[in-house]
């Protein structure tokens, strides 16, 4: 029994050498010291003496294993042992998952593992060594057995355990089926992050906290404003308005918005106008980590607009350590405009632009057209106009192609008489000389667009289309992979990046490309095609057939039958020579 003694005793000095165990660890040793000995001679169902009854120079005591695990059993050692095993294991659980959600060290839940495990042997011992009794706790020692309530003690235990373990069942299921979820997207998240450039960010559309949708333009505009500022400067990655906007009133978080347009840093706000004031709340936030990096509140009258945008973009390249590149005037848009009409009329149009539909660019112009009449020094306006007729002929018929190029051509230029910095009128004379078959010069004016406006995604699309028109695949795929990776969720470039990838054969790449964009626009005829067509390339006719049925649904009803016929022939179901007939 000696034996049994000093081992206890020697792994709890061992294990509570620390202060904070000191005074409990001497309270023990005194108790140990000053009662009789622990295996009581009054109870022989636990020990065996020897024949001399235990007297002083007898033999030394044997303790049989069995009778060994009937006292910890009856002083609830082991119920102990159990309860707090399952107990910690629940702790350092709740405490992993927790902890980090606070922003505490990583050392804090492996302090909490250490202190728990130098827990349990003090716990057991403390469990063998008193009882606890209805006056309290006291030595086991000294409650007679005729006054022991151990047994009632173990029931209360056993009922202690089996709640801990429900908890700790439903804290495992909850962990299994909802927590690993989120933990597996917030590791594909990081991992995303981490490999994105520090300086990428995206501009969200501000919201509009007006009250009024007529507004919707104004608080759109000043978010396009700002990405235009800062999409000039080289070192910044900036996210195309096309996809910074097609999150516009969606309720996605923002490490989401990050992952989709694989960008670091989010800019978000919104704007209040009301009468002659105007009251803008921005915040940069950064997707890695979920925190702000930077927030403000301008409230000034609305004639201050500009420098505010100004003041905006000049607070986001400080926080991100680059110098942009010509952030206008005092008192200027990055437009070139002092007068708020001619600025209303500019931000209404450049959003009817960016929609690509035959009504929706007649509307632009006549906006533009006001616009230029407000301010005739608004170089911002006849480059709108520029845009708008370098696209026309591709969605309207109301007047000819070469009309259309002719008008966009003349605006170009008198928009780069007044301001020759602005990228807009070279990329528009660009995919205008690419139409002409002038490749050389298309190619110099895109390369002139872009390095004025690094971000342009529009600008590498023509750029990319137009080298691979001129057999330059290699290049020309470089610069859509560039303006997919600005503009991910536009649906012109996914279009023609999906279209130059068929031209190399990339069957499967085209369709990887071109599907994510149908799952939020899925009646755009350009992808739907360019997938059907992988599918037709690819031997995949059933696949196929679909497509081409929702791009007849979308665009010409009626020609759904030829979609059919052309499945059917291609999948030797019908005569391939009737149907070219």
């Amino acid at each position: 029994m000696s034996r049994l003694i000093h081992w206890l005793w020697f792994n709890w000095h061992s294990a509570t050498r620390t202060q904070p165990f000191a005074r409990l660890r001497r309270a023990i040793k005194i108790t140990l010291r000053s009662t009789r000995p622990i295996w009581d001679p009054r109870r022989p169902t636990v020990c065996e003496l020897g024949p001399e009854n235990g007297r002083a120079g007898n033999s030394a005591k044997t303790v049989k294993i069995d009778n060994l695990f009937a006292e910890l059993k009856r002083r609830n050692v082991i119920r102990m042992a159990g309860l707090y095993l399952v107990g910690a294991w629940l702790l350092v659980q709740v405490a992993g998952t927790v902890l980090p959600m606070f922003g505490a060290p990583d050392w804090l839940p492996r302090s909490v593992v250490i202190l728990l495990a130098i827990g349990f042997l003090p716990a057991l011992i403390f469990s063998w060594v008193f009882e606890m009794t209805p006056e309290g706790l006291k030595r086991d020692a000294d409650v007679p057995p005729e006054a022991s309530i151990a047994p009632q003690t173990a029931r209360r235990m056993n009922r202690m355990i089996i709640a801990v373990l429900m908890v700790a069942l439903a804290y495992f299921a909850f962990d299994k089926f909802v927590l690993t979820s989120r933990r597996d997207a917030a590791r594909v998240a990081a991992e995303s992050t981490s490999t994105v450039d520090a300086h990428s960010l995206a501009v969200l559309p501000f919201v509009n906290m007006s009250g009024d949708a007529a507004n919707e333009y104004f608080s759109d505009g000043i978010s396009e404003e700002i990405l235009n500022v800062l999409a000039r400067t080289p070192e910044l990655h900036v996210a195309a308005r096309t996809s910074s906007f097609s999150f516009k009133g969606k309720t996605l978080e923002v490490p989401a918005i990050a992952r989709e347009l694989n960008v670091r840093m989010v800019l978000e706000g919104s704007v209040r106008k009301q009468e002659d004031r105007v009251r803008i709340t921005a915040q940069l936030i950064d997707a890695k980590s979920g925190f702000h990096v930077w927030s403000q509140t301008y409230d000034r009258k609305l004639q201050d607009i500009f420098a505010i945008q100004d003041e905006i973009a000049k607070a986001i390249g400080n926080e991100l350590e680059v110098k942009l590149v010509r952030t206008g005037e005092a008192g200027k848009t990055s437009a070139g405009t002092r007068n708020l009409a001619a600025y209303d009329l500019y931000l209404r149009g450049i959003a009817l632009w960016q929609m690509r539909r035959g009504d929706a660019l007649w509307q632009a112009i006549d906006l533009f057209e006001k616009a230029a009449a407000a301010d005739p020094e608004f170089a911002q306006a006849y480059a709108g106009q520029a845009l708008v007729y370098a696209v026309l002929g591709d969605y309207s018929a109301r007047i000819s192609y070469a009309e259309a190029i002719a008008r966009g051509k003349d605006f170009a230029e008198r928009a780069l008489g007044l301001d020759p910095t602005l990228p807009e009128p070279y990329a528009a004379l660009g995919i205008i000389a690419s139409n002409e078959n002038r490749r050389a010069t298309a190619d110099a004016l895109l390369r002139r667009a872009i390095a004025l406006r690094p971000s342009f995604a529009t600008a590498h699309q023509w750029r990319g289309s137009s080298l691979m028109s001129n057999g330059d695949l290699s290049g020309g795929l470089a610069s859509l992979e560039r303006a997919s990776s600005l503009d991910p969720r536009s649906l012109v470039v996914a279009d023609n990046h999906g279209w130059a990838l068929l031209a190399l054969g990339r069957y499967a790449d085209a369709k990887a490309r071109c599907a994510p964009v149908l799952e939020f626009a899925p009646g755009h005829v350009g992808n739907l095609t360019a997938v059907a067509m992988a599918d037709l390339l690819s031997g995949d006719f059933d696949a196929a057939r679909p497509m081409l049925e929702r791009a007849a649904a979308a665009q010409n009803p009626s020609a759904s039958t030829q979609g059919r016929e052309l499945v059917d022939a291609l999948a030797g179901r019908a005569d391939r020579h009737a149907l070219v007939q």
